[in-house]
């Protein structure tokens, strides 16, 4: 009896010990996203005591980075900062304006046989002047993170993939298209590039999500995941976000986000009322796993699929 007691007590000590250990790989997705969602919006603040009430100056904005740089560094991913000087717009303008000044942050997960091959999962982290931006972009952010939870626990990964943060969206898409720059200048080796804005609204319930400008060799494996987790898609051809840059660069592209042509997106977008308290995390959480699965089939099942098709 007295055995039995002291093993219970050593079990109880032990897991007090390990619990906060592994209590946050533990906690259900959706907790995770909503601490990235409400740390980025300004609902919370994290260890450093900042609150961030918008991500627009270069100070807020380097607040976030740090912040994003310490949850890659929790899931073992080392983040690397892309520093760009992007000229104006229109030449022009050059002469009255300085060059846009920015910093994308990007890290890199490995595939685990060699590959020369690069996926790419990119949202954009600024928002709108005095705009917490939760909508509008936390969500992205929340949502590449639960997708990366999940992809580091595949131990057969055939291609690398790229995780990228990027500056100025709401710039007229400076930091995605110095980025896009940034790839062809060092030679990667682009097997397709997803982006992601704004998908923590469903007005309407139904689940829907927009597929944007999508490469004919990448929607089958969104297609195929939408049906078997009943989730309706439609396809759009137009929209302001980041997936632009690098169609315009030459790549496969994606884009990922809630009904906006529908007209089904937040009605708080670029605005002060864009808050944590608007966000729909069940959306956010379905439409994670929805992308955890195409990206998991795409990295480690494209040469089955297409010697099966």
């Amino acid at each position: 009896m007295l055995r039995t007691l002291l093993i219970f007590l050593l079990l109880v000590f032990l897991l007090g010990i390990w619990y906060p250990i592994f209590g946050q790989q533990a906690q259900d997705l959706s907790f995770t996203q909503q601490d990235i969602v409400a740390y980025l919006s300004g609902e919370k603040t994290a260890n450093d005591r900042h609150l961030l009430k918008a991500r627009t100056t270069a100070a807020e904005r380097r607040i976030a980075r740090l912040y994003l740089q310490g949850w890659m560094e929790e899931l073992q991913v080392k983040a690397q900062e892309h520093d760009y000087l992007q000229p104006n717009l229109h030449p022009a303008m050059d002469f009255l304006l300085a060059p846009y000044r920015g910093t994308n942050l990007y890290g890199i997960l490995p595939a685990h046989t060699e590959s020369p091959e690069y996926v790419i999962l990119g949202a954009h982290y600024d928002s709108k002047l005095g705009c917490p931006g939760a909508v509008d972009n936390a969500t992205g952010i929340a949502l590449i993170f639960g997708v990366l939870q999940k992809l580091v626990r595949i131990e057969q990964r055939r291609k690398n993939v790229l995780i990228v943060f990027f500056d100025q969206e709401e710039e007229e898409l400076i930091g995605s298209t110095a980025f896009a720059q940034f790839l062809q200048r060092e030679e990667y080796d682009v097997h397709s590039v997803h982006t992601f804005d704004m998908v923590g609204w469903d007005g309407d319930g139904n689940g829907e999500v927009e597929l944007g400008a999508p490469s004919p060799f990448l929607l089958p494996f969104y297609e195929k995941q939408a049906e078997r987790l009943n989730i309706p898609v439609y396809i759009s051809r137009g929209g302001s976000t980041d997936y632009q840059s690098f169609l315009k660069a030459g790549y496969g592209v994606i884009g990922v986000n809630e009904a906006v042509s529908k007209g089904d997106f937040s009605p708080y977008k670029d605005t002060p009322e864009d808050t944590y308290d608007r966000v729909n995390f069940s959306y956010l959480k379905q439409v994670t796993n929805f992308v955890s699965a195409t990206i998991s089939d795409l990295i480690t099942k494209e040469d089955d699929y297409y010697e099966s098709n």
